[in-house]
């Protein structure tokens, strides 16, 4: 009589105990059990390289399946800028211009599809709340004219829904260049429209990556310069570093910053695409330190313009919009693991029972 072998985790003697009980329970003797066929004595593990990687013996059934995927999982993948995304020029219109239509008789319907988190916590006053995909459905708004506002980091998804409800028969749909941010300075004015310099989180960023901009990283991270060169998320000509040391570095760190930003703002041109800047520290940094570096943008952005300091700073929000990385290198770092372990995590195959008969 011969017995199922374990699919997983039996060793040799428990297969022989089972092989023993069979064949007395069925009447046999302990001579008859040893004629029932047995598998084979596994020969002894060999000590190899690839052996290093391989999951523990000591583990269980399940833990071992789960570890051999993860062994065998792809390395990490750093996220890398999207090739620039011309934009369609129909579709947008600055906020400027938005906010000057939008104080005649006839303004146009404003429609905030931001998502619904930042709808709850900074509403547009005045704008429908509905999601880019929700659009389609809003007949009434074919005959009118429509002001799309964004987060000014979703340009691509804004400009492929207004494409498509263009030809769905929106034809006076626009979007908000720089989205929220844009609009309500243009509003309120640049002075008491936000700071020039906005906080920007590391998976807010990632997902911005992906969004056809052209990124100009200032690296104030030692971490990050000294990174492979395969981790950094724009390629070399797009990214400015910046290396202050000895006495004073928080100033000299400020100055170099503004200088970095000053020069990137001269030589950015209106290519067709959404341009934006982001500083990038070794990790937090103290609020007093952020408000020095504002201070410096906003009296770099004057620095080529006669004129009040507000409309020049608005200028600067719409042509090179600029954030700062929370967190520096460090949490950025941090995200792109999370999110492949999530991932990786998310394609484990599911296993069948391990120790079944």
């Amino acid at each position: 009589m011969a017995v199922k072998h374990m699919a997983c985790g039996p060793s040799w003697g428990t297969h022989a105990a089972l092989a023993i009980l069979a064949s007395v329970g069925l009447g046999g003797t302990a001579r008859d059990a040893a004629a029932v066929s047995m598998p084979p004595v596994p020969p002894p593990l060999v000590e190899s390289e690839a052996a290093t990687s391989a999951p523990s013996q000591d583990l269980g059934c399940s833990a071992a399946q789960y570890a051999a995927q993860t062994a065998a999982g792809p390395a990490l993948a750093w996220p890398v800028q999207a090739a620039p995304l011309a934009l369609d020029q129909a579709c947008w219109i600055s906020a400027a211009e938005a906010a000057a239509t939008h104080s005649n008789a006839q303004s146009p319907t404003l429609v905030d599809v931001r998502p619904r988190s930042l709808q709850r916590a900074a509403p547009i006053a005045r704008a429908l709340q509905l999601e880019l995909s929700d659009i389609a459905s809003k007949r009434f708004l074919q005959q009118t004219p429509v002001l799309l506002v964004g987060t000014g980091l979703d340009s691509a998804d804004v400009d492929q829904a207004c494409r498509q409800l263009r030809q769905q028969g929106f034809t006076q749909l626009q979007a908000v260049q720089g989205g929220a941010r844009s609009w309500q300075a243009a509003q309120a004015g640049a002075a008491a429209g936000g700071p020039l310099l906005q906080p920007l989180d590391a998976q807010t960023w990632i997902a911005a990556l992906g969004q056809g901009m052209h990124w100009t990283v200032i690296s104030a991270s030692e971490a990050m310069q000294g990174a492979p060169q395969a981790q950094w998320p724009v390629p070399p000509e797009q990214l400015v570093a910046v290396r202050v040391d000895g006495k004073e570095r928080d100033a000299k760190l400020v100055a170099a910053i503004a200088r970095a930003y000053q020069d990137r703002l001269q030589r950015a041109s209106h290519a067709g695409y959404v341009q934006a800047l982001v500083v990038i520290t070794d990790g937090v940094v103290s609020d007093a330190l952020r408000a020095q570096v504002e201070a410096a943008l906003v009296a770099s952005t004057n620095a080529s313009k006669a004129g009040r300091s507000a409309s020049a700073t608005s200028a600067a929000m719409a042509t090179l919009p600029a954030y700062w990385l929370g967190g520096g290198w460090p949490a950025y770092a941090q995200q792109v693991a999370q999110t492949a372990a999530i991932q990786q995590t998310a394609n484990h195959r599911l296993q069948a029972p391990c120790g079944r008969l």
